[in-house]
């Protein structure tokens, strides 16, 4: 296992400034609005190109008496989705025809719905027999937005996902599905085509969470190797811990088996430091729009290092995954994870139902040109 020195010199340094971040630019904050509410404890939103909206919705601890997955109906409310047993997962069921706990969803270009199902409930707060998923459990699935057919059930044995493995995030380009392992610290690497799969620098530096000391709260454990994206022309994949720091990586190197995961990590670049944030987008032009966890706000990172808050809440509490539709509106699921028992509050103080907001980008804010959607 190796990391060059010049990286580990700018993760410390990264780790020096944790709570210090402060942007480079300033400008009028860009207004934002409630969207969207959830009944349900809700930390990713996706949507369609004819703008159909889903909800992810995660077993939490204390709220787990949940669907996995809904859409907005005509009527605004969330329902789950699909209407079968796919929602219907509870304790002792093998959960490989239904959702366990459903950590991130997507649409990519394709149109089709993409979940991410870790298959075991947090090990943080439930025993062994709950949190550790049971075979085929922790799986990938692609949906018909429509329908709610299942298109692909992606699984995989302990050769790809060992035990404490927790699939995250994912990034569909083409043939290729690139999925961030935040249990252990992986990059997951499968081609849609030839069903080839490999497990990248598992358990490297690169692929941890730069905690501070004492950073962490109550029972959570800071995920490692979690946000994912990956550019306009494929060519590269940008991946953090909660923590930072951002890295990029050549896809090209991560698909190739000739690598070594020594010689790959010798290509792991530094990217950039950042706030604690619990979610991020990317747009075409390569902007960064981070959710910012300790300060309640959503910040930009520009390519060339300009970094500037596009807007900013009191309730922006434990703000999660962003996604950016076709008419440029982000969207902010806000989690609240913060008020609940699990970050050492002594009750949950969750307010319900949960906000999504929606934040309408303008062409250029603060000297940075902003991009469009890398979905639909």
């Amino acid at each position: 296992m190796s990391v060059s020195r010049r990286f580990f010199l700018q993760m410390t340094v990264a780790g020096a400034a944790f709570g210090k971040w402060t942007p480079s630019a300033l400008a009028d904050e860009v207004p934002h609005e409630i969207a969207a509410t959830s009944p349900w404890f809700c930390n990713q939103v996706a949507f369609t190109s004819e703008g159909h909206m889903f909800f992810g919705l995660p077993r939490y601890p204390d709220h787990d008496i949940t669907p996995s997955l809904a859409k907005r109906a005509a009527n605004g409310e969330a329902v789950p989705f699909p209407g079968n047993g796919w929602n219907d997962w509870k304790p002792g069921d093998d959960g490989k025809e239904s959702f366990v706990y459903v950590n991130s969803i997507h649409i990519f270009k394709d149109n089709t719905l993409w979940v991410v199902d870790q298959g075991g409930l947090r090990a943080d707060s439930y025993p062994k027999e709950l949190s550790e998923p049971k075979p085929g459990a922790q799986k990938l699935v692609q949906m018909d937005p429509e329908t709610g057919k299942v298109l692909k059930v992606i699984a995989w044995d302990k050769d790809i996902l060992p035990e404490q493995a927790k699939m995250n995030d994912l990034r569909v380009f083409d043939s290729h599905v690139y999925v961030t392992d935040s249990g252990l610290g992986a990059l997951i690497y499968h081609n849609l085509e030839t069903g080839k799969t490999l497990r990248r620098l598992s358990g490297y530096p690169q692929m941890q969470a730069n905690v501070a000391p004492g950073g962490e709260s109550g029972n959570h454990k800071t995920p490692k190797i979690d946000m994912i994206e990956v550019s306009k022309d494929g060519e590269w994949l940008y991946a953090a811990a909660p923590t930072g720091p951002f890295v990029k990586i050549r896809t090209a190197d991560i698909r190739n088996e000739s690598l070594t995961d020594d010689q790959l990590a010798e290509k792991v670049e530094h990217y950039a430091g950042i706030p604690r944030s619990g979610g991020c987008c990317l747009d075409t032009l390569g902007n960064l729009y981070l959710s910012e966890l300790d300060n309640k706000r959503v910040s930009i990172l520009a390519p060339d290092g300009t970094s500037a808050v596009l807007t900013s809440d009191e309730e922006f509490i434990s703000p999660d995954g962003t996604f950016m539709t076709l008419d440029r509106t982000l969207y902010l699921p806000v989690t609240q994870a913060r008020r609940t028992r699990l970050f050492g509050n002594e009750t949950d103080m969750i307010k319900q139902p949960w906000k999504i907001y929606a934040i309408k980008l303008p062409q250029e804010y603060a000297g940075i040109k902003l991009g469009d959607s890398l979905n639909g």
